[in-house]
């Protein structure tokens, strides 16, 4: 290379960045068009189709007229230079076309084909541009630096597939793991944008200064090469249809792995990326490892057949390295804490499963293009064959991913797809090596591989075998590697979108999304399987809370038990279920029938298969109730039906008393998330509340206009609903109000107080964080068991009284809630009607030391040792029993001799019990600030935490919220230590922050 030409080293570190930028593109245009388009299969391979069928589409023209551009270098300055543009302005492009698609183009559409055509056409519109500048990247700076050195051009292409390769797998991790958190979907297209336009100047500056030898030299002799000879047309059909099979083969491998990892790996967005860039980085590192041998090889088509052939068997050899994959997930649960060690360390254990599992196959397949290229160049087809095949190979892909997802994955499954993708390979390899040998000895040198390939090929097909209870253990979340003692697969298929599964234990029935339970139900009566209370209730509340619910969606079927119970209600009409994943349908019908009966064969009930926002859009119907539930919204792209945006959007599709019910988890999760989710649906709504199913589950319920209303008993009159309720343990209306956690009054401004941003499809705080939650074992679970506090909060803070006049525990129920309503039921009945039956031995002692005597509580340890009683007495009824069961017991306790005896600092904190029971907040703000403020000793610090919750809760419902916030700043330091308290305080403290001030 001249000193006039460009540094080849400095141009390959270029090419690295447009890799870095090229897969950025790709991953947050997925981002961006699904979120217009919907998660259904269908959309996920089409924008993957329209991407590189621009890309297609721009190699291919450049190899048709690269002959005619002087400066391929400036040519391919001015093109990053376009990229970059358009990718500063694609945010705002994007927002603004499709808002105007939703607002005005869509709903004047009446023809469904016709609306998914507009729709296409738009998504098309939006990305096709860039696809196509995109596309003709390589074949100019590879076409440039050909012309440059064309001794050495496969040493060059080799490189170039490398650096562009490693830059792509850089730029997938760079993009998920860094940019999308940092600067979110806009910043993150607008990061790749900048790098474009300054890769277009750093591009120019080279030119400017050293020109590119175009026109003398090694290029002028290529040229004249080119016009005077061009290869066979025989050869040229055979490499471009073997760079099509071998992209097409590539991508039923990666469609496959992915998803055989994500049973391994686990469905994240994280998880995804990992594997996407395990797969580019075994491209490169092929790259890499042929550029220096490629200008040496004497029969590169017997290589090209030797290196495919070998491609394929490795491949198939991935699969008898799929199962112990599970193992090494195993193992690293165990070894790994949940820490911020032991997130990164699961990442980067995920990422070398992945890298094991795909670099031996994908190794091999970054030979291909570049000695496919060198064989036409060398033929005589001069730079445009670097377009050429290029293209072809990009072709391959989009029918290998179209074929791989609506064909043959739900027919011949994974296992299938790899051996598919193997026959390919082999195929062409034989062939490749038949054509680089003389006809003479051609049927000997062909038999041989041919038959070890047949061979390997059925030994992967009868020989290897997927354990179903491995593939259905979900690994990545508890370490097992096989599902549960005593469990059995009733069914397991690959779908379109993911891998569906029944498992039967003792009676219980669960199934799966790609390993991760989604519903289990006690299909042989008695209890009801943890499950089916959240199920139930989520069809159920509405049922409770809105009047006329005659039209209802329910974006999720999951079992079908909660369309089911919709349905036990003659008010409901309509009844659309929403479910992306056919066979979710088809394994919910086998397994949980007769018990969903009225999903699959009511009349009223009608189930569609299609993404939720892409219904709701097509579908403009206006709903009286929408229920959400979805998948936990770590799985990737579950974390957009818990945005801002949906919210927005959802608004439109119910009716103006419309109600909305979203499931949220609080396992595996943080209150910051659940936070980030009430921020993002509170504007869109005049009111909500929360509700708990159990302690894991919590439901939201969010109301377009009034305030939310409290549940009517009617429900119970109906009795099939009231069949549904009671084989959960929901025995009356007691036990559905019992659910009743907060309002938005108090929720908000708790959730405000976390100062996490709104939960947003561009700036996506829960997808990007869920997973990190989940891994390190977090939960939000102290939500739901402010219901079962000693102190009964909300009626403190609301001024309100239990409603219910005498109290029944539920004995189907087992949230803490309703464990804290049978014990206190217990107590009642030990206190007012004598005996001890079902108490703990603690409990009795307790209930015995009430028994004091006026001797006995003049000594000082005997009357704190009566005041201790009585706090287990009013932390164990005050937020269970009714108000005329309470007064009853206080009623007892005053009559008690020991009240005389207790010193005027004992006596406010039994007046504070009592009035904490009694929801009398005026005189528990008295009695509780002359308790904290009196030299008592608390003798447990449960006491002092009571006193302090009661009393500043009693100053923000007296309308103080200054004097609440001065309570707990003065004792502050004691007050937020680890407890059942802690979340309690901060709710008081957030709304008294947020209270207006007094008047």
């Amino acid at each position: 290379m001249t000193a006039r030409r460009p540094a080849r080293t400095l141009l390959l570190a270029v090419f690295m960045a447009s890799g870095i930028s090229g897969l950025i593109y790709e991953s947050i245009w997925s981002h961006y068009l699904k979120l217009f388009l919907g998660h259904a299969a269908y959309a996920q391979t089409l924008v993957l189709a329209i991407f590189m069928g621009g890309m297609s589409l721009g190699s291919w023209l450049i190899a048709r007229y690269s002959r005619r551009i002087r400066s391929l270098l400036i040519g391919y300055a001015i093109v990053e230079l376009l990229i970059g543009c358009l990718a500063l302005v694609f945010h705002r492009g994007f927002v603004a076309s499709t808002s105007w698609a939703f607002d005005a183009l869509l709903p004047a559409l009446q023809d469904p084909a016709a609306i998914q055509a507009a729709k296409w056409a738009l998504a098309a519109a939006l990305i096709v541009p860039q696809s196509v500048l995109l596309g003709m990247t390589f074949p100019l700076m590879s076409g440039a630096v050909v012309r440059s050195d064309p001794r050495r051009s496969g040493e060059t292409l080799a490189m170039l597939y490398f650096t562009n390769s490693l830059g792509a797998a850089v730029g997938v991790l760079l993009s998920g793991f860094v940019l999308i958190g940092l600067v979110g979907l806009p910043g993150t297209v607008m990061v790749a944008g900048v790098l474009n336009v300054a890769i277009a100047a750093l591009v120019w500056l080279l030119w400017k200064r050293q020109g590119e030898g175009d026109g003398d030299g090694d290029g002028g002799q290529q040229r004249d090469i080119d016009r005077a000879s061009a290869a066979p047309s025989a050869l040229r059909r055979g490499i471009l249809l073997g760079a099509a099979m071998t992209g097409a083969a590539a991508f039923l491998y990666e469609i496959a792995w992915i998803r055989m990892l994500s049973l391994v790996l686990g469905s994240s967005t994280h998880s995804f990326e990992l594997m996407l860039s395990a797969f580019i980085l075994g491209i490169a590192l092929g790259g890499l490892w042929v550029h220096r041998r490629i200008d040496g090889l004497t029969q590169p088509l017997r290589f090209l057949g030797t290196v495919m052939l070998v491609m394929s068997l490795v491949a198939l050899a991935s699969l008898a390295l799929y199962e112990p994959s599970f193992d090494v997930m195993s193992y690293a649960l165990r070894m790994f804490t949940p820490t911020e060690q032991g997130y990164a360390g699961f990442h980067l254990v995920s990422h070398g499963i992945a890298l094991v599992l795909m670099i031996p196959t994908t190794f091999f397949c970054g030979m291909t293009l570049p000695v496919m290229t060198q064989i036409l160049l060398r033929a005589g087809d001069g730079e445009k064959a670097i377009g050429a095949v290029y293209s072809w190979n990009t072709v391959g892909s989009i029918l290998g991913v179209v074929a791989a997802v609506h064909l043959l994955m739900p027919w011949i499954g994974v296992k299938g797809l790899v051996i598919a993708g193997a026959a390919l390979h082999a195929a062409t390899g034989i062939g490749y090596l038949a054509a680089g040998t003389q006809p003479v000895g051609r049927l000997r040198a062909m038999w041989r591989p041919a038959a070890a390939a047949c061979i390997a090929l059925a030994a992967a097909g009868f020989l290897v075998r997927f354990d179903p209870l491995r593939l259905t253990s979900g690994v990545y979340r508890h370490g097992r590697v096989t599902a549960l003692a005593g469990s059995h697969v009733l069914y397991f298929r690959h779908g379109k979108t993911a891998s569906i599964s029944l498992i039967a234990n003792q009676g219980y029935v669960g199934i799966a999304t790609n390993a991760k339970p989604d519903a289990t139900i006690n299909m042989q009566g008695g209890g009801a399987a943890p499950d089916e209370i959240t199920m139930t209730l989520a069809g159920a509340l509405p049922l409770a809370l809105h009047p006329r619910p005659l039209r209802v969606a329910n974006i999720g079927i999951g079992s079908g038990l909660t369309s089911h119970v919709l349905l036990t209600d003659t008010r409901v009409q309509v009844l659309d279920t929403i479910e992306i994943e056919p066979l979710m349908a088809e394994a919910a019908k086998l397994g949980f029938m007769p018990r969903v009966r009225n999903t699959f064969e009511d009349p009223r009930s009608h189930i569609h298969f299609d993404d939720a926002k892409t219904f709701f859009a097509t579908h403009p119907a206006r709903y009286d109730v929408i229920v959400s539930e979805p998948s936990n919204p770590w799985v990737s792209g579950v974390a957009t039906l818990f945005s801002d945006e949906f919210y927005s959007q959802l608004t439109r599709y119910l009716a103006p008393d419309g109600m909305l019910l979203q499931w949220v988890q609080v396992y595996e999760t943080d209150i910051s998330i659940v936070s980030s989710i009430i921020r993002a649906m509170a504007p869109h709504f005049s009111d909500f509340a929360l509700y708990h199913a159990d302690d894991a589950n919590i439901i939201i319920v969010a109301v377009r206009s009034g305030k939310v209303a409290t549940p009517d008993g009617g429900i119970f009159a109906n009795a099939a609903t009231r069949a549904e309720l009671q084989r959960v343990g929901l025995l009356n209306l007691r036990d559905l109000q019992a659910r009743y956690i907060a309002g938005s009054e108090f929720m908000l401004p708790l959730a405000r107080s976390y100062g996490v941003p709104v939960n947003s499809d561009y700036f996506p705080y829960v997808d990007l964080n869920a997973i990190r939650a989940r891994i390190m074992q977090r939960t939000a679970v102290d939500l739901p068991m402010l219901t079962a506090l000693p102190v009964p909060l909300m009626d403190l803070l609301r001024n309100t009284q239990p409603l219910h006049e005498n109290t029944q525990a539920s004995p189907g129920l087992s949230a803490s809630r309703d464990v804290a309503v049978q014990q206190a039921v217990l107590l009642r009945d030990a206190l007012l009607s004598g005996g001890y039956s079902g108490l703990t031995p603690a409990g009795i002692r307790e209930l015995r030391s009430l028994t004091r005597n006026d001797e006995d509580c003049s000594v000082a340890p005997l009357r704190t040792a009566w005041l201790d009683a009585v706090f287990f007495v009013a932390s164990g009824t005050a937020t269970s029993l009714s108000m005329s069961e309470l007064s009853a017991i206080w009623s007892q306790l005053q009559r008690s001799s020991c009240v005389a005896q207790l010193q005027p600092e004992e006596l406010a904190w039994f007046e504070l019990l009592r009035a904490t029971a009694l929801r009398d907040s005026a005189n528990v703000l008295a009695q509780g600030l002359q308790t904290l403020q009196s030299k008592l000793v608390f003798p447990a610090r449960e006491q002092f935490l009571y006193a302090l919750t009661a009393t500043s809760a009693a100053a923000l419902a007296q309308h103080q919220p200054q004097l609440a916030l001065q309570l707990l700043d003065k004792y502050r330091g004691d007050a937020h230590s680890p407890s059942p308290y802690a979340l309690a305080l901060r709710l008081i403290e957030s709304a008294a922050a947020s209270a207006p001030p007094a008047k």
